[in-house]
């Protein structure tokens, strides 16, 4: 890697926060206001990834197809519920806070890279006592693509220096989205993964992030 500080732009939901908990409930209102039977934490996991539209649009699937009225009207439902209540059940991973702030005692800019709508992902980022350490951001709504168009990476560096990219994330959409933009990949195993570790083939993984600023530092040669 160059001699420059690396970016270290981070995936949300399944990379710094466990959020599907708060998604389910939200998937379960939309579920109830159907008439549907409610799915599971474990089974909502499985939809995330693809943002908010494409989660809503598998949920539907999986529980009786899409109504006539279409999945935008759902679409509606499910985030008139989830952007007043994507705190309700949503944690940080251990370790997430401190590592977070030794990466930018460490003179390394932080970015995030989500999905997610900047609307429940700002009340996250605040609420978790997250938003702090970040200097760039690319939403869900940010632009009219999602991860993984290397675009979103761009859009959420754009004020930072010019610099290599280590990516952050848990997911095969998070690994192609590093190969997009050419960046190191780093995988939380622990998040929403559908794949074995081997067949993503992240360039690193760990398990709990309290290892993360040390294998940053083993990857760029730089202690801190």
């Amino acid at each position: 890697m160059s001699n420059l500080l690396p970016n270290i732009v981070f995936d949300l939901d399944g990379t710094l926060v466990d959020s599907a908990p708060s998604l389910c409930k939200a998937a379960n209102h939309l579920l109830r206001c159907l008439g549907r039977k409610s799915v599971s934490v474990e089974r909502y996991k499985t939809f995330i990834g693809r943002g908010m539209y494409k989660q809503v649009e598998q949920l539907l699937e999986f529980t009786g197809g899409v109504p006539t009225d279409g999945v935008d009207a759902c679409l509606k439902t499910f985030r008139q519920f989830y952007d007043k209540n994507s705190l309700i059940s949503t944690t940080c991973y251990p370790g997430v806070e401190l590592a977070l702030h030794e990466l930018k005692e460490a003179s390394l800019k932080l970015a995030i890279c989500t999905q997610k709508a900047e609307k429940p992902a700002i009340r996250v980022l605040k609420g978790l006592n997250l938003f702090q350490f970040f200097e760039g951001f690319a939403f869900g709504d940010s632009l009219a693509v999602l991860k993984p168009d290397s675009r979103m990476v761009l859009h959420a560096t754009r004020n930072l220096p010019k610099a290599p990219l280590i990516y952050v994330g848990d997911s095969e959409v998070d690994a192609q989205t590093a190969i997009n933009c050419k960046a190191t990949f780093l995988l939380f195993s622990e998040g929403y993964r559908k794949s074995p570790i081997s067949q993503i083939k992240p360039h690193a993984y760990f398990e709990t992030h309290r290892d993360l600023p040390q294998l940053i530092s083993k990857i760029i040669g730089n202690n801190f």
